[in-house]
């Protein structure tokens, strides 16, 4: 059973980006939409930072972000975008904002994890487990990408070193099971 997808699209067609005047509109309409869905403001903030917390929490956890951490990180937003799932592109659309924004380089301190600890659940209850599912395959997603960019030719070969490797089963815990809602 598949989940139904509610793409964002424009009066021709063609799909709307979150980067132009039509797109940001657009993504205001959707969080009015996800707020329907019985999301609090809370909730929806934990949401919209849920991608960048991955990325930071992975990319600190051997020192400071290096430039191929973040366009690691650049790559996997920029293929959310392209998601079947709403939630998912509405989402990276967001952290690709706030990731180009200036300032995001003096960031040194790690995120807590906490608050991703109950979203994936929520997400499940509130628009299904196909949302849910891709959401923390993002998550997911997010942290193995930057932790092989961080580790550099180890990576190249599909490896990660310690410190990435432990910040990426700490991502996986906070996330929990593939599918602790099934």
């Amino acid at each position: 059973m598949t989940n139904p997808v509610w793409p964002i699209r424009d009066g021709t067609g063609t799909p709307v980006t979150h980067t132009d005047e039509r797109g940001r509109e657009a993504a205001r309409a959707m969080a009015r939409a996800f707020a329907r869905c019985g999301f609090s403001e809370d909730e929806w903030l934990v949401l919209e930072g849920a991608p960048l917390r991955a990325f930071l929490y992975v990319a600190l956890a051997d020192g400071p972000v290096h430039p191929a951490e973040r366009e690691a990180c650049r790559r996997v937003l920029g293929e959310g975008l392209l998601s079947r799932s709403p939630l998912v592109g509405h989402i990276c659309g967001e952290a690709l904002r706030r990731l180009d924004a200036p300032g995001w380089d003096f960031i040194s301190g790690r995120p807590d994890l906490e608050p991703l600890r109950p979203v994936c659940e929520r997400v499940a209850r509130r628009l299904g487990l196909g949302e849910a599912s891709r959401f923390q395959h993002l998550l997911l997603d997010v942290g193995r990408r930057v932790a092989r960019a961080s580790s550099g030719l180890l990576g190249l070969m599909g490896a990660v070193r310690r410190e990435e490797r432990r910040a990426l089963e700490g991502l996986s815990e906070a996330l929990g099971p593939r599918a602790p809602w099934r």
